[in-house]
């Protein structure tokens, strides 16, 4: 019986003992988790933070390359308009001095082209200060509207200044 208490005592501390050492190990596991996971969230957020810079940097490249492109386009647009201006005005001179015979006709289409490019003038000027106030706001809506507007200002420029200059070639001499 004392051989079997003494065999049952140290088979009682060999179990304590290994019990202590999974708990110290499944402690030192639990730990080293924990450590990860805080590790892991750590890099989570540095990455969200290097992919919102890297966002906002594409973000003011673009919002920058969109008012390049608009002022390139207003002061080509402006040259077009003043070059059309002028043209207008010579062609306002040499009806006054041409004869009677087509000279009405002259005038109205004159003045259809002249309200023509008032008209352009102001839709130009208004589309500037929606720019301004879109490029505010920048988001991906504003480039295509501009390219939207561009194209059709473009293309009713291109037309005005094409039946100037017929009106030119063709009547006035």
């Amino acid at each position: 019986i004392n051989k079997q208490m003494k065999n049952i005592t140290l088979l009682g501390i060999a179990i304590t003992l290994s019990m202590f050492g999974c708990e110290k190990s499944s402690t030192k596991k639990v730990q080293d988790a924990n450590e990860n996971i805080v590790e892991a969230k750590e890099k989570i957020t540095k990455a969200e933070n290097e992919l919102y810079e890297v966002t906002k940097d594409e973000a003011e490249a673009a919002k920058t390359k969109q008012i390049s492109d608009w002022n390139h386009f207003r002061n080509e647009s402006d040259s077009s308009i003043a070059t059309m201006e002028n043209t207008l005005k010579i062609i306002e001179v040499k009806i006054e001095k041409s004869g009677q015979k087509g000279k009405q006709k002259l005038k109205k289409d004159y003045t259809v082209f002249k309200s023509d490019l008032a008209t352009l003038k102001e839709k130009l000027e208004q589309k500037n200060i929606a720019f301004k106030e879109d490029i505010r706001k920048f988001d991906n809506t504003v480039s295509e509207k501009n390219k939207s507007f561009i194209k059709e200002f473009k293309h009713n420029m291109d037309e005005l200044e094409k039946a100037i200059e017929d009106l030119f070639k063709d009547n006035v001499k």
